[in-house]
């Protein structure tokens, strides 16, 4: 049986350094958009990083929040965001053969953190860590035979919702799950590579499009 696991894992901390200043009103642009600064630990494979883009894009689109990718390395201080975020990713977030820490799928009902989102005051900061470690135990729900290309894919699957997860509570500015849906508290890790579509309900995508509106 799968093991659950926590998506959402909240906690207490004064704030984050800001990566930009004087930003210009959301607004002005009618299709709001967040700049989302990555910072990992190690780096990833270029392939599970790009399909991570391509699901998390996919997945706010409806939304209507447009997100603009860049490395936390790379910022020189000198630009202006609409919005910004930062997600860092530790651990290792590499697909290599037989590199998950762990094919034992656990015990039933037991749960663990992929990733996180800082709150200080009751408000949800644009901050937040994803697990990779954690995250790469979904590859032991891939058939026996697969490939690189097939681990690399579903590696960036599973994280593309995970980060998915953290930018709702984030552009919602909710601490708050739903039901069902990708906003759920918990996912299952077959879910997580499941190439079928696991997506927002239409209130959560309601929420993220009035949050990242909102002054």
């Amino acid at each position: 049986m799968p093991r659950l696991i926590l998506l959402a894992a909240w906690t207490l901390l004064p704030g984050i350094v800001a990566l930009a200043e004087n930003a210009p009103d959301p607004n002005l642009d009618p299709s709001p958009s967040v700049a989302v600064f990555l910072d990992f630990d190690s780096t990833p494979g270029n392939s599970s990083l790009e399909i991570m883009k391509r699901e998390v894009d996919g997945l706010l689109k409806p939304s209507g929040i447009h997100l603009d990718w860049k490395l936390v390395r790379d910022n020189d201080g000198r630009h202006a965001f609409p919005g910004l975020v930062v997600m860092k990713f530790k651990g290792r977030c590499r697909a290599e053969n037989g590199s998950e820490p762990s094919r034992e799928f656990g015990s039933l009902g037991e749960t663990f953190a992929l990733g996180s989102t800082q709150v200080a005051n009751g408000h949800v900061l644009p901050y937040s860590e994803i697990e990779c470690d954690q995250v790469r135990k979904a590859l032991a729900y891939l058939h026996p035979g697969a490939d690189q290309l097939e681990r690399q894919h579903a590696l960036g699957l599973a994280l593309g919702r995970v980060v998915a997860h953290e930018l709702y509570h984030i552009l919602a500015r909710t601490t708050e799950h739903a039901a069902q849906g990708l906003a759920r508290a918990s996912q299952s890790l077959r879910d997580l590579v499941n190439p079928e579509e696991l997506g927002f309900l239409d209130a959560d995508e309601d929420a993220i499009r009035k949050g990242g509106r909102a002054d």
